[in-house]
C-alpha cells in the first residue's frame, strides 16, 4: 500500500519543466490519479505532463535526463500488469497528441499519434472500408501508443496476427532527447546510420552485434507459441534482411524509446459475418475440441464460461445480450467466420456443423447471421472483465495469470491443472474467458488481497501457471504484457543468456534507465506489498461509516467505491453517453473512475485527515452530471450519482447547504410566488425579443 507521505522531486525540476511545458501537474490529487491503472498495483509518480507536440517530449526528456528522474509515457491506462504506474514523470498522451496524421487508402496505411484511441481510428477508417487488424477488447479507449507499447492483439489473431505484425515506422524520442524515425532498414543502411556520435549510431552499431552473439538463446528460447508478448522481440529482427527496429519497441513497454508518432498497416473490414454459439456441458470437453474446430479455418473462437454467463444475467442492463444462450451451458464457445460473401460464411458454418456432427461432445448449436445480433454477443464477450469485477465483497476475479498462452494442442491440460490446483490450494471460485483459438485463456482465481492468505494464493498459482506454461511451451504474457505481475518471471522463461542479451538492449536505447524502469528487466516480485493497490494493511479509516443511502447491496460506502477496477470503460470518447464530463474535458479526474480513486485516496486518508469533506474532492464530484450513466454503462456497475449525493449530504452538514441548492430545492415554491407578476415579466420579455 502506498505511504501517507509521497516522494518529491526537487523544486528546481519542477520550475524548470513547468516552465518548458503548458501542462503540467505536481499536486498530490493528480498524482495519486495516476497511481492507478486497470491492474492491481499501485505506484505514485512524481508528475504528470500532457505534451501538445514532440517538442514537448524532447524537453521533459532533456529536463528529466538533467535531473535524474524517470520518464513513463501512458494512454488511456488500462493496462491489465501496471505497466503503466510508476514513481516516474509521468507522460499522458491521451490528451493532446491524439491526430491523425496521414492516411493512405490506396496503400492501405495510416499515421497516427499515440494518443489516438483505437476505436475512434477505426471509426475514422470506416468509409474506406478499412480498419486496423488486432482488435483489443479495450478498443474504445485504448490509445495506440498503448497498443504498441503492449503489442496488443484481440480476438482475432488467429487472423490478422499481433501489432508487431502492422507496425511499418514510428517516430521515436530516444533517451538522450535526440528525434529519429525507425524503419525497414537493409544491412549497407544500418552502416551508415552507425557511422556518427550519438545514441543513435550507437544502437545501430551494436544491436547487429547483440543478435549474432546471441543467435543460439533467440532462435531456442522464445515460446513456441506465435501469442507472446514478453521479453523484447529480437526474435522480429534476427535473419530480417531489412531489420526494423519499430518492431523492437512493439511490447517494450516504453522502456526503450519514447513514440511520438506511427506508420499502420491496415486491413479490409470483412464484408459478411456468421457467428456460431457451440454449448458445452463440461469444461474439458470444450478445450479439447478446440485445435480441431481450427481446422475449419475460423476468423475466432473465443470461450464463455458459466461463471460470466451467470454474472452477465444477473445484471438487467446486460442480461438481453445473452438471450440467445439456450439452457445453463458450462461453456460457450463463440466461432467466427467470415468471407467477401454470405455464401462464403455460410460455408464456414458448414464445415463447423460437419465437424461438430463427428465429435458429438456439444449440447447444441445456435448460428447468428444478423449484425445486430453478433455484435450483442460480442458486446457481451468485451464487457466480461468489469461484469466479474463487480461481484461483491472484497474477494475479486483479479488478473495476474490470466496472460498465459499455450499452444492449442495443450490447452485442454492446462486449463484443467490450473482450475484443479486452485480448488487444491482453497480458491473455489475461477472465472474464464477470452481467446480459445490462440491458447490465450484469461483464468481470473477470485482472491482476496487485502488477507495475507490471499496475497499467498496469488504467489503459489502464479509460480503453478508458469510451470505449466514452461511444461507446455508457452509463455507467461499472451497479450496483456509482463508489466509489473509477471516481469519477475522473464528470466525463468527465457533463460539467463536471453535475459542478459535483454538487459544489454535495455543499456543500449536507455544507458542511464530513466525510460519506465523497472518493467521487462530488472522488475520487483510480483507480491511486493508495497505495490499492490489493496493489500494486507489496506484500510479505509476516513470512510463514511454512517450513510443516508442504503449501501448494503454492495458491502457498505467504501465497497462501492472500490468497485471500480480501473478498467477506464468510463474514458471512452464516442460510445454511449459514460462519461460525459470526461468526454468534455479529457480530465481523468472528471471521468468516473477518476472519481473513484479519490474518493478512495479520501477514505484512506491520502488526502489528509479532513479529505472526505475536501475542497479537492468536492470539485472533481461537481463536474459529475448524477446522469447515472456509469450505473448503466460501467461493467462494475459503479453508481457515481449514489456515492455523490452521499457525499453532499456529508459535506453539506459540515459545510452548510448552499444558496443555489437551496433555491432548486424550492423551485416549485419559487414558482408560486412568482405567479402573481408573470403578466408582466412575461409583457417584458416580449418586448425584450421584439
Amino acid at each position: 500500500m502506498i505511504p501517507r507521505t509521497l516522494p518529491e522531486t526537487n523544486p528546481e525540476f519542477r520550475a524548470e519543466l513547468s516552465q518548458a511545458l503548458a501542462d503540467v501537474r505536481f499536486d498530490r490529487l493528480t498524482r495519486l490519479l495516476y497511481s492507478t491503472d486497470a491492474s492491481i498495483y499501485q505506484m505514485v509518480p512524481f508528475g504528470v505532463a500532457c505534451p501538445r507536440d514532440a517538442d514537448e517530449v524532447i524537453a521533459a526528456v532533456e529536463i528529466c535526463r538533467r535531473h535524474g528522474v524517470p520518464i513513463l509515457p501512458r494512454g488511456a491506462g488500462s493496462s491489465l500488469a501496471g505497466q503503466s504506474v510508476g514513481h516516474a514523470l509521468v507522460l499522458d498522451f491521451s490528451r493532446y497528441m491524439d491526430a491523425l496524421l496521414d492516411l493512405d487508402p490506396e496503400a492501405r496505411q495510416v499515421e497516427v499519434q499515440p494518443g489516438m484511441v483505437l476505436g475512434r481510428l477505426n471509426r475514422r477508417l470506416a468509409p474506406y472500408g478499412l480498419m486496423y487488424g488486432p482488435d483489443p477488447a479495450s478498443a474504445d479507449r485504448a490509445t495506440m501508443g498503448g497498443v504498441l507499447g503492449n503489442n496488443s492483439t484481440g480476438a482475432h489473431s488467429i487472423l490478422y496476427g499481433m501489432t508487431a505484425d502492422h507496425v511499418l515506422e514510428t517516430e521515436v524520442i530516444l533517451a538522450d532527447g535526440s528525434r529519429t524515425r525507425f524503419a525497414p532498414l537493409e544491412a549497407e543502411r544500418w552502416s551508415d546510420r552507425a557511422g556518427h556520435q550519438s545514441l543513435e549510431a550507437r544502437i545501430y552499431e551494436r544491436l547487429p552485434c547483440l543478435l549474432q552473439e546471441y543467435a543460439g538463446p533467440i532462435s531456442e528460447r522464445y515460446p513456441r507459441t506465435f501469442r507472446h508478448v514478453a521479453g523484447y522481440n529480437l526474435n522480429l529482427l534476427a535473419g530480417d534482411a531489412a531489420p526494423n527496429l519499430s518492431r523492437l519497441l512493439v511490447g517494450s513497454e516504453g522502456t526503450l524509446a519514447i513514440v511520438t508518432a506511427m506508420r499502420l498497416n491496415l486491413v479490409p473490414r470483412p464484408k459478411e459475418t456468421y457467428l456460431a454459439l457451440v454449448h458445452y456441458g463440461e469444461l474439458r470437453a470444450a478445450m479439447e475440441t478446440v485445435p480441431e474446430l481450427l481446422e475449419t479455418r475460423p476468423a475466432a473462437v473465443e470461450v464463455l464460461d458459466r461463471m460470466l454467463l451467470d454474472l452477465t444475467r444477473e445484471k438487467p442492463e446486460y442480461r438481453s445480450l445473452l438471450s440467445f444462450v439456450q439452457g445453463s451451458p458450462e461453456v460457450v464457445l463463440l466461432v467466427e467466420y467470415m468471407g467477401e460473401s454470405a455464401a462464403e460464411a455460410q460455408a464456414g458454418i458448414g464445415r463447423l456443423q460437419s465437424r461438430l456432427q463427428r465429435m458429438r461432445h456439444h449440447e447444441a448449436v445456435l448460428v447468428l447471421r444478423r449484425a445486430e445480433d453478433q455484435a450483442r454477443v460480442w458486446h457481451a464477450r468485451k464487457v466480461g472483465l468489469g461484469i466479474l469485477m463487480s461481484i461483491p465483497g472484497d474477494a475479486k476475479p483479479i488478473p495476474f495469470i490470466e496472460d498465459a498462452a499455450v499452444p492449442v494442442e495443450h490447452l485442454a491440460a492446462y486449463v484443467m491443472e490450473m482450475l484443479s490446483y486452485a480448488q487444491e490450494i482453497g480458491v473455489e471460485r475461477v472465472a474464464m474467458y477470452a481467446h480459445a483459438s490462440a491458447g490465450c485463456i484469461h483464468i481470473r482465481p477470485v482472491i482476496n488481497l487485502k488477507r495475507l492468505e490471499g496475497i499467498r494464493q496469488m504467489r503459489l498459482l502464479a509460480e503453478r501457471s508458469l510451470e505449466l506454461a514452461l511444461r507446455y511451451s508457452g509463455t507467461t504474457s499472451g497479450e496483456h504484457g509482463e508489466g509489473l505481475a509477471r516481469g519477475e518471471f522473464s528470466e525463468r522463461l527465457f533463460g539467463p543468456e536471453l535475459t542478459q542479451a535483454f538487459r544489454q538492449v535495455k543499456r543500449l536505447f536507455d544507458p542511464e534507465g530513466l525510460l519506465n524502469p523497472g518493467k521487462v528487466v530488472d522488475t520487483p516480485k510480483m507480491d511486493d506489498e508495497r505495490l499492490l493497490r489493496f493489500g494486507s494493511d489496506y484500510q479505509t479509516p476516513y470512510a463514511f461509516s454512517q450513510t443516508t443511502l442504503h449501501f448494503s447491496r454492495e458491502g457498505g460506502f467504501a465497497a462501492a467505491v472500490e468497485m471500480c477496477n480501473g478498467a477506464g470503460v468510463c474514458r471512452k470518447l464516442n460510445d454511449g453517453v459514460m462519461c460525459p464530463s470526461f468526454q468534455a474535458t479529457r480530465e481523468e479526474a472528471y471521468s468516473t473512475r477518476g472519481r473513484a480513486n479519490t474518493l478512495r485516496a479520501a477514505m484512506m486518508g491520502l488526502l489528509g485527515p479532513d479529505g472526505m469533506a475536501s475542497e479537492d474532492l468536492k470539485q472533481v464530484l461537481d463536474l459529475c452530471l448524477a446522469c447515472q450513466a456509469c450505473k448503466s454503462e460501467c461493467p462494475s456497475a459503479v453508481d457515481m450519482a449514489k456515492l455523490k449525493a452521499e457525499f453532499l449530504h456529508h459535506y453539506q452538514q459540515e459545510h452548510g447547504v448552499p444558496l443555489r441548492s437551496r433555491l432548486f430545492a424550492n423551485i416549485a415554491r419559487l414558482n408560486r410566488l412568482g405567479q402573481p407578476i408573470a403578466p408582466l415579466a412575461n409583457a417584458l420579455l416580449r418586448g425584450q425579443s421584439a
